[in-house]
């Protein structure tokens, strides 16, 4: 392992050209106004004009009826971080754009728990975070500047602190945005990257010793943990090797007002002609081997391929499957069933395809609705045929003859049919899908489980083994606001609600989705809808969003 991070902190020293003057991280919001205009504006779109007013009452609430005053709200914050070989020494700068020195210090005395203490030389003290740091202020050119370490003052002097013209790129409109330059890295900081790592292996209770870590807490059980470490370790190393051709990497935090949507985006550049450029450039588009389950008619559902995509996440999640099947024993009942389910578990992870989806559908011609899920495994024959052994022993009993086998077929893939026991007074989950009719169809198809609930499932079956792979994010959750009235209307619930919180927009909608590309760059994306998902988690009783928030920490 230290031969590998050897090899790793090489491979970083020796494409830099040194830029000592210019910090490695940089980071900067939008101009203050805007991102309180466009935090206003989504939280009108999630809960209206009781959401503004609760956010505009709680900023008065924190900060009195002076708000903001001594923060320039025309301008951005921005800041940068200056790394060194001991992670301890390494500094955060922030920059706070302000009216004037005064008016500033009172608003830090106003929000912080204690106020600021004057040091002499136009230095303050600010109240830090933990003991083993601390936080220093100084005003210079219109700001102020903050700093975060555990000698801090040095990175406060005029002559150490960086432009901030060198940190801020106006041409980059997310809300916040924070970049690491690779070729800023000084060669004493790459040359102590394994050090560093050795350490927080330490810290964290995995270097395979016993007793308890630096929190006081036992160490994990090394057995168990330790193999999937290790492979972990190798795709750090792998991919810190490839980071050697790195050019940079960004965070993006975006809030389109307009769309209604907020977004986290992280991208990773490579330098021309190296090994990192050339493995982007070759990244394939996510597939989803069910995707297509999810219809025009689809009232809710979701697809997602879990992140088998390299060999060493693929090896970590297979010794972890089986060293949880090592601990968990033997069960008293259905043990062929458990050993195929871990056996075909452990086949699907190295296909590295490990596809799930599932849909709530309709209305039919007749008004009802169909539920169906597939989740891909691998030759799930076996696990088909230990379940059905296992029913058919009456083990586990089971009211009336409900299970009729081999109902139908496509192919040479049997369909099985399970009639669903009546509903509960209190829940009857049949009454969407068919009522007294309701039914369970299911098949154990070469590439997957499938799972078919409706008044007649059997022709929804045979369409959902027939879908053929497609290209598809690494996660989509679909909503049809419209539909979705009707469903809940259907099941008996408050169908109203549901469209005062979600609107009626007769189409399927993303919700949140999360999206991994290549090319020119790595690209990895996560979406959510504002007009859809936080509207339906925050909305009340009444079905009109919430408006209580939890107080700001001074």
């Amino acid at each position: 392992m230290r031969y590998a991070l050897a090899l790793v902190a090489a491979a970083l020293v020796a494409p830099a050209a040194l830029r000592a003057a210019d910090p490695p991280i940089t980071f900067q919001t939008q101009p203050l106004n805007r991102v309180l205009d466009d935090v206003r504006a989504a939280a009108d779109l999630i809960g209206g004009e009781r959401a503004v007013k609760g956010f505009n009452d709680k900023i008065k609430e924190e900060f009195g009826d002076k708000g903001f005053e001594g923060l320039d709200l025309s301008r951005p914050i921005a800041g940068y971080v200056q790394l060194a070989p001991k992670a301890a020494d390494a500094v955060a700068v922030i920059a706070f754009p302000v009216t004037n020195e005064k008016d500033f210090v009172e608003l830090c005395d106003r929000v912080l728990e204690f106020p600021p203490k004057s040091l002499g030389k136009g230095m303050y003290a600010l109240p830090a975070i933990d003991p083993k740091h601390k936080a220093r202020m100084k005003f210079a050119d219109g700001y102020a500047y903050v700093a975060y370490g555990v000698n801090p003052e040095p990175a406060l002097d005029a002559k150490a602190l960086v432009p901030l013209n060198k940190v801020i790129d106006p041409a980059d409109q997310a809300i916040f945005a924070s970049k690491f330059h690779f070729d800023r890295l000084t060669p004493e900081v790459k040359l102590a990257i394994p050090g560093v790592i050795a350490e927080l292996r330490k810290e964290l209770g995995l270097d395979g010793k016993d007793g308890p870590d630096v929190t006081g807490v036992t160490r994990v059980d090394n057995k168990l943990i330790l193999p999937v470490i290790e492979q972990f370790e190798k795709m750090f190393t792998r991919y810190a090797l490839l980071l050697g051709g790195g050019e940079s990497a960004a965070l993006r935090v975006g809030l389109d007002v307009a769309a209604g949507e907020f977004s986290v985006e992280a991208t990773l550049k490579g330098k021309p002609d190296t090994l990192l450029a050339t493995a982007i450039a070759a990244r394939k588009p996510t597939g989803n081997k069910f995707a297509a389950l999810l219809t025009p008619d689809t009232v809710a559902g979701f697809k997602t391929r879990l992140p088998f995509f390299n060999d060493e996440l693929r090896t970590a999640t297979v010794k972890g499957i089986e060293a949880a099947q090592k601990e968990a024993g033997a069960p008293p009942i259905g043990k062929d069933l458990v050993d195929e389910l871990f056996k075909g578990l452990i086949r699907t992870v190295k296909t590295g395809e490990v596809d799930v989806v599932g849909a709530v559908r309709g209305p039919n011609k007749t008004g009802d609705y169909d539920l169906v899920v597939a989740v891909a495994f691998d030759d799930p024959s076996a696990l088909g045929k230990e379940f059905k052994k296992l029913v058919e022993s009456g083990t586990v009993p089971i009211e009336g003859n409900r299970f009729k086998w081999d109902a139908d077929k496509l192919g040479k893939v049997d369909i099985h049919t399970f009639k669903m026991p009546e509903g509960r007074d209190f829940f009857d989950f049949n009454k969407p899908f068919g009522d007294e009719k309701a039914t369970l169809a299911f098949a154990f198809a070469p590439n997957g489980v499938f799972v078919v609930v409706g008044a007649d499932p059997v022709p929804a079956m045979k369409a959902a083994l027939a879908v053929k792979p497609v290209e598809s994010p690494v996660l989509d959750v679909v909503l049809n606001p419209a539909r979705m009235k009707k469903f809940v209307d259907k099941a008996g619930g408050p169908g109203l609600e549901v469209e005062r919180t979600l609107g009626t927009d007769d189409k399927l909608l993303s919700a949140a989705s999360l999206d991994v590309t290549g090319g020119k760059e790595l690209k990895v994306r996560f979406g959510l809808n504002l007009r859809v998902l936080p509207k339906a988690i925050f909305a009340g009783e009444d079905g009109k969003p919430q408006t209580e928030s939890v107080p700001f920490k001074k």
